[in-house]
C-alpha cells in the first residue's frame, strides 16, 4: 500500500467521520484512486487533499484550497 493510501485510510477511519457521515469501515475505499471516484463528497474531498499534498506533484496550499472549494461547491 502506498504512503498516501495509508494517510487516506487514517483520515477515513477517524471516529468523527465514522459517526458524523455514517461511513462503514467495510465500504471505505482502499486507495486514493478509488476515493477520487467515490460518490461520497467527504471521501472525495479528503482524497483530493491527500493527493494534493502527498501526490507525485504536490500543489501549494492556496491552489489546493481552491480545488477543494471548487469541488465542494459543485458537489452541492
Amino acid at each position: 500500500m502506498a504512503r498516501k493510501d495509508d494517510i487516506l485510510k487514517s483520515f477515513l477511519t477517524h471516529e468523527l467521520l465514522e459517526s458524523k457521515y455514517e461511513l462503514k469501515k467495510d465500504e471505505l475505499p482502499s486507495s486514493i484512486r478509488e476515493a477520487l471516484n467515490s460518490d461520497k463528497s467527504i471521501i472525495k474531498a479528503i482524497a483530493l487533499i491527500v493527493e494534493g499534498l502527498d501526490g507525485s506533484s504536490p500543489v501549494t496550499d492556496p491552489v489546493l484550497r481552491n480545488q477543494v472549494t471548487q469541488f465542494l461547491n459543485e458537489a452541492l
